[in-house]
């Protein structure tokens, strides 16, 4: 069979542009010249082998089967909604069209899909720009990994300002008391005087003999004395004491003179009066109230005679007022 002439259509390549949109998540689309190996890519990718047109994806686990674009350059098949544009049947005398993948570029998450064909009908470069899929869960966090080793010791840094001076520490316990300084020389001790003659010793006289020790006499009556009569006697005399009795039985009488009559208080005086200088002279006293009032030239004044300190409460209990007192309320 003749070569066909082989073109995909522009109505064709957005069939397949809807056709990724139909999973959830669409990653990225890669290309290459053979079979995609099973580590390239990531859930979600679709991969195109340029060499045979072999459509892969969506990824999973694995890529699994290819879905073939074209058998050969001389068959076609219409696969999921997608015809291949040329004729079926009969000879063709053009040449065979090429599809080339030019850039795959990833779009933002919610727009829309698009290939442009930067190149001819029979030479085809397709550009593709492939929105985002939507950001899924987080995945669980991994286990941590083992702790990295210490980093070499980096470089000293420059040393800072001093510090502000602490404050004084505690006196410190009072040291061991030096040696004692070298004594100085003693003066020279000077010579002894000479000693006096020793006087005579008189001479002793002979003792006298010892007497005989004379009897012991009958014990005599125990001795008494007693306090006879006790007489004032008149100013200015002396004090006198006379036994009228015996030496064994003594009877003493006494005579005491009378005082001398001194300046002393002035008799008489009556409740809450005290004495009062009357004037300049010694013991000139007399008795007085202990409050005075001038009430002269006062018509029907009363004269205070007492003071008295109390509370306000104290004062408002009493049940009169004396007249002649005056109530100083603290």
């Amino acid at each position: 069979m003749a070569a066909k002439t082989e073109e995909l259509t522009l109505a064709q390549v957005t069939a397949l542009v809807r056709l990724t949109k139909k999973v959830e998540a669409f990653n990225n689309l890669l290309s290459g010249t053979g079979s995609p190996a099973p580590t390239a890519g990531n859930p979600g990718d679709w991969y195109i082998n340029t060499k045979d047109y072999t459509l892969f994806g969506p990824k999973t686990t694995t890529w699994g089967e290819g879905f073939p674009l074209g058998i050969d350059s001389d068959t076609r098949e219409q696969i999921t909604g997608l015809t291949v544009g040329g004729s079926l049947g009969g000879t063709g005398t053009g040449t065979t069209a090429t599809i080339k993948v030019g850039t795959v570029t990833t779009g933002a998450a919610g727009t829309d899909a698009t290939v442009t064909n930067t190149g001819t009908s029979e030479a085809a470069v397709f550009s593709f720009t492939i929105p985002r899929g939507d950001t899924g869960a987080t995945g669980e966090t991994g286990t941590q990994g083992p702790q990295g080793e210490t980093g070499p010791q980096g470089p000293q840094g420059d040393a800072g300002p001093q510090g502000d001076t602490g404050p004084t520490g505690p006196t410190g316990p009072t040291g061991p008391q030096g040696l004692q300084g070298e004594q100085g020389l003693q003066g020279v001790q000077g010579d002894p005087g000479p000693q006096g003659d020793t006087g005579p010793q008189g001479a002793t006289g002979p003792t006298g003999e010892t007497g005989p020790t004379g009897d012991t006499g009958p014990q005599g009556p125990a001795g008494t004395i007693a306090i006879g009569s006790v007489t004032t006697g008149a100013e200015g005399t002396n004090a006198s004491v006379t036994n009228s009795g015996t030496s064994s039985a003594a009877t003493l009488n006494f005579t005491i003179p009378r005082g001398d009559t001194g300046e002393g208080i002035a008799a008489g005086g009556t409740t809450n009066q005290a004495l009062v200088k009357s004037s300049a002279t010694d013991y000139d006293t007399t008795w007085a109230p202990v409050v005075q009032s001038d009430t002269t030239g006062i018509t029907g004044a009363t004269a205070i005679t007492n003071a008295v300190f109390l509370s306000q409460s104290a004062y408002d209990a009493l049940a009169t007022k004396d007249s002649t007192t005056l109530y100083v309320i603290t």
